[in-house]
C-alpha cells in the first residue's frame, strides 16, 4: 500500500487533471516547475504546517518526496510565495469541490457551519496589554456528513455580523457542485427565509428553532412551524461532524494564519482546506483497503 504522501500527490494530480488545469500558464514560461507541481507543493506545505523557508528546507532532506513530485531542483521559497499569490482563488474553490465526486457522486447528506482562524502575528498577551482588537478570518463550509469532506467554502476576512449573512453565497456554491438530500444547520440559521431557500431546491432543511420551549402559536413562519412539529433529533445529531471537521483542521494544520494581506490569508486557508480533504481521502482509502483485505 502507498504511503500518505504518495496517495496525496497522486490524488492531487488526479483532481488537477480532471479540472484540465494546464501544466504552464504560458508557452514561453521558463518550464522549470509545472503549475501542478506548484499547487501540490503548496498543499504539502499546509499539510506539514511549515513556513515557506522551513518547507524548502524539508524538501532538501526529503529525497523520496522530491522524486515523487518529479522536480529536478528544489525551488527557492520566494518561488512558492509568488506561485501562491499568482494562482486564482476560483481554481482552488473548484479543486475543493472535486473531491466529493470521487467517493460520492450522487445526492448526499450535507451540513454547514462556521468557524474562525486567528491572525498569528500578534500574541494574545501583546494584544491584551496594548488593548488591541484581535482580528480573525471566518470560514463557512458546506460538508458531507458521511465522508466528512468539505464541498464548498466561503471565506470572510475581518468578519463582523452574524454568519447567517454568508449562507446565500455558500448555498449557491454548494448546490452548484452537488444537490444534497438533507442539509442540517444549527439554530443560528433559524430563519424562515433560510428554510424557503433550501426547500425551493427540493432539499430537506433540518434547523432547530431557537427557543425550544416556545409553543407552535408563538413561532412565526410556515416552515419553522413544520420544523417544530417534526424535528428529527437523529438527523440533527449528524451536524456534530461539522465540529469534528473544524477540530481536525485546527489540531492537524493549526488554527493560526501566517499571511499578512487579506488575499494571501484567503489563499492560505484554501490550501489548508485542500490539505484537509487530501488527508481525509487518504483516511477513507486506507479504511477501504483494510476492509477489502
Amino acid at each position: 500500500m502507498k504511503n500518505k504522501y504518495q496517495r496525496m500527490i497522486a490524488l492531487m494530480r488526479q483532481i488537477l487533471r480532471k479540472m484540465r488545469v494546464p501544466l504552464y500558464f504560458h508557452k514561453k514560461s521558463n518550464h522549470i516547475f509545472t503549475l501542478h507541481q506548484h499547487i501540490i507543493m503548496l498543499v504539502l506545505r499546509q499539510y506539514e504546517s511549515k513556513s515557506y523557508e522551513s518547507f524548502v528546507e524539508w524538501l532538501q532532506v526529503s529525497d523520496n518526496i522530491v522524486q515523487m513530485l518529479g522536480i529536478k531542483t528544489i525551488p527557492h521559497f520566494t518561488t512558492l510565495q509568488k506561485a501562491a499569490a499568482r494562482l486564482s482563488d476560483t481554481m482552488l474553490h473548484v479543486a475543493i469541490g472535486r473531491f466529493i465526486g470521487l467517493v460520492c457522486p450522487g445526492r448526499l447528506f450535507a451540513g454547514a457551519d462556521a468557524t474562525g482562524f486567528e491572525d498569528g502575528h500578534a500574541t494574545s498577551y501583546y494584544t491584551h496589554r496594548a488593548s488591541l482588537k484581535r482580528s480573525f478570518a471566518r470560514i463557512v463550509t458546506g460538508s458531507d456528513m458521511v465522508t466528512q469532506l468539505i464541498i464548498a467554502v466561503v471565506i470572510q476576512n475581518h468578519a463582523n455580523g452574524h454568519e447567517i449573512s454568508n449562507f446565500p453565497a455558500l448555498f449557491k456554491d454548494l448546490t452548484g457542485i452537488v444537490t444534497p438530500q438533507v442539509l442540517v444547520l444549527d439554530k443560528g440559521y433559524d430563519a424562515e427565509w433560510v428554510h424557503q431557500m433550501i426547500r425551493k431546491h427540493g432539499i430537506l432543511s433540518v434547523i432547530p428553532v431557537r427557543n425550544k420551549s416556545d409553543r407552535i402559536g408563538r413561532i412565526k413562519g410556515r416552515c419553522r412551524k413544520e420544523m417544530k412539529r417534526s424535528f428529527d433529533d437523529a438527523l440533527y445529531h449528524q451536524r456534530n461532524k461539522c465540529e469534528t471537521i473544524f477540530s481536525v483542521i485546527k489540531r492537524r494544520f493549526r488554527s493560526e494564519i501566517r499571511s499578512y494581506n487579506d488575499a494571501m490569508k484567503e489563499r492560505e486557508l484554501l490550501y489548508r482546506l485542500l490539505a484537509y480533504n487530501c488527508h481525509r481521502m487518504c483516511m477513507i482509502s486506507c479504511l477501504l483497503w483494510m476492509v477489502s483485505r
